[in-house]
Parts: C-alpha cells; structure tokens; sequence
C-alpha cells in the first residue's frame, strides 16, 4: 500500500513538473511573439486619478473613458499590431502623492506616456517629474496658461483665462456687475461678502463649493450663484442636496448627451462602467485618444528602422503636432501644448438637481 501511495504521489509530483515546463514554455512564446524575438507585444500607457478617497467618483469617471479608448484602438489592431495596456495609480488628488505615482510610472519603462491628473494642482506638482523622465503628460483638465509651456506637456481642455472669460461674459448678460468672489466657508461667516454684491462666485472644487454653498443658504444669503470648473462634479448635487439649484458654472468639457454624434460613445461607456459619463469622461477619452496617435505616429518611424522601439522621448517630441478631431470638437495644439479654440461650456443646475445640468452655452 505504502508503495502504491508513493508511486502516485512521484506521478504527481512528474505531471506537475511537466504541467509548469509547459507553462514556462507558452509564456516564452507569449513573451516573443511581438515583432520579433525579444520584441514586446504590448504597450503601455499611465493614468494617474484619484481612485480611493473623497475624489474617487472623479477617478473612475475618466478610468472607464480611458479603458473605452484603450479598447477601441485594440479592438482595430492596436498600434501597428501592438495592443496596449493601461497602468491606473491612485494619487488621492494629493499633490504629494500625485509626485510619488509620477516616479512609480516612470519607474516602468514599458510605459510610453500618461493621462491625467484630475485637477490643477495635481498636475502640476507630477508635471516637473514627468518632464525630468521624458513622460509625455496629456492633461484631460484646466490649467492656467502659464503652466502649460512645458516641453511634452498637452491639454484637451481650455484654460483658466478661457474659462474665466466666458464665465464673466455669461454673468455680464445676466447683468451681475459685482460679483464677490468666494473660496471658502470662511469667506462667509466672517461677513466678508459685500452688501452691495450682486452674485456670488465660488471658485472651490465640487465638495468645498457644496459646503460653502450650504452654509451660504442657512446664512439666508440667497444671491445668484456661479462657480469655475472646479465647482462641477457629481459631488455637488449630491453634497448640496438641492440647494446647488440654479448654480450657473463654466465647464471645459461637455455633456455628452449635448454633443451631436457621441451616442456610441454613451452607449459603450455605459456597458463598460455601469453609469453614464459626464464632461470629465469626454475630456479624459480625447486626452487618451491623443496620446495613442503620438504613440501611433512614432511607432510607423521607429518600426521602420531595424531593432526600431518607440521611445518616450519621442512621444514626448511629437504629441503637440497630435491634431483629431475628438468627441469635444477639433483637437489641435499649438507650440506650448495649449489646445487651439479650446471650446467652453456653461451649464446650470436646474429644477431636476442632475449633473451636469442644463446647457446654457453654447
């Protein structure tokens, strides 16, 4: 019996070792079945998102706008038979931590460039980083002008200055010709907002303008209000919980419902994400989509070199010559890496209290 028992465990132990030879093997394969031998058959591409913490609704909002683009282009071949593959880093929307996720994608050097981040400060604090490693960025949201001059560096979205001017042209034709300028709870219950104010304007992100926006209502201030980009996210209807009604903000990306052709794209974001996608989506689907075609365009010269591998640096060189037409409109950079008549939206919290609210422009 002893024997028999030792006979089928060495059997065991035989198939097992033959089992992982084959493994090893079809990994090998798998490993060298790129262009050619030693030759890797993917590419890669960074998001870095806020995906854990207060922002994470923000995060996986463009997370599947992202994986949507990603599968798309893999979907027609990859890039020059290559498919590509998404690294996603939570950076909590934390400038520090935004630094960290930056070093650990260039620590990767199958990743070729990145989208993101989510917010102003964000991408600004990963962008030096990047820069240093040759990443190219391709920012899915609105920076100061200022800060765009960077080699390797794009934005989809209009910025600051754009967005702040079609805000003020909006609050002119309503006749609000003296606005006060709140960015923070503060702000207001130290009675620092003028008597004489006309309209109130919020410049924090969705959560803090919510916040302000309550404690605003229970000080029974009642004054029309507008907010900046930062204002506009999901968390404001849900914080506000009805008193963002009437809220008139400016957004650098659209609805997708507002935009003529854009019901595949709503369709199979859905699917992909269980819930339909907001003007963050969009934005982060065109910066994907422009990464991809630098990606693209310098895979066709380097391929046609013997041992040719596409390099970061050359993405880097040739991203803000990307022009497309994307799902926010036509997509062109100039030298600086800011988009050409970048497009501005405006929209309104209406009776309904849905993100994105009603289109009040164009």
């Amino acid at each position: 019996m002893k024997q028999t028992t030792l006979t089928r465990v060495t059997l065991t132990i035989k198939l097992l070792l033959a089992a992982n030879t084959l493994l090893a093997v079809t990994f090998l394969l798998s490993a060298c079945a790129g262009e050619g031998f030693g030759t890797p058959s993917t590419l890669k591409i960074g998001l870095v998102a806020p995906f854990e913490g207060l922002y994470r609704p923000l995060g996986y909002e463009a997370l599947f706008a992202v994986k949507l683009a990603l599968q798309e282009r893999n979907a027609q071949g990859g890039v020059n038979g290559y498919r590509l593959e998404l690294v996603a880093l939570n950076d909590f929307d934390d400038p520090a931590e935004a630094r960290t996720q930056a070093r650990a994608l260039l620590a990767d050097p199958d990743v070729l460039g990145v989208v993101g981040h989510l917010s102003a400060e964000t991408s600004l604090a990963a962008m030096p980083v990047y820069q240093a490693g040759g990443l190219a960025m391709s920012v899915p949201w609105t920076l100061a002008a200022a800060n765009i001059r960077r080699d390797g560096v794009v934005t989809v979205a209009a910025n600051e200055a754009e967005t702040a001017a079609r805000l003020d042209t909006m609050s002119q034709k309503r006749g609000y010709n003296n606005i006060a300028r709140v960015s923070s709870s503060t702000d207001i219950q130290v009675g620092t907002i003028p008597v004489d104010a006309q309209a109130l304007e919020l410049t924090a992100e969705g959560v803090a303008a919510s916040e302000m926006i309550l404690v605003l209502r229970e000080a029974g201030l009642l004054l029309p209000l507008l907010g900046q980009v930062d204002v506009g996210s999901s968390q404001l209807v849900q914080v506000a919980n009805g008193a963002a009604r009437g809220l008139i903000y400016v957004s650098p990306g659209p609805d997708p419902q507002d935009v003529p052709g854009a019901e595949n794209f709503v369709k199979n974001y859905e699917a992909l994400a269980g819930f339909a996608p907001g003007p963050r989506a969009v934005l982060a689907y065109d910066a994907t989509n422009v990464l991809l075609d630098a990606i693209e365009q310098v895979m066709v010269t380097s391929l046609a070199k013997p041992g040719g591998q596409p390099s970061r640096a050359e993405v880097s060189a040739i991203i803000n010559q990307i022009q497309r037409r994307g799902l926010s409109g036509k997509i062109a950079f100039d030298a600086k890496g800011q988009r050409i008549d970048a497009p501005v939206w405006i929209y309104q919290i209406s009776e309904e209290e849905q993100y994105p609210g009603e289109l009040l422009f164009p």
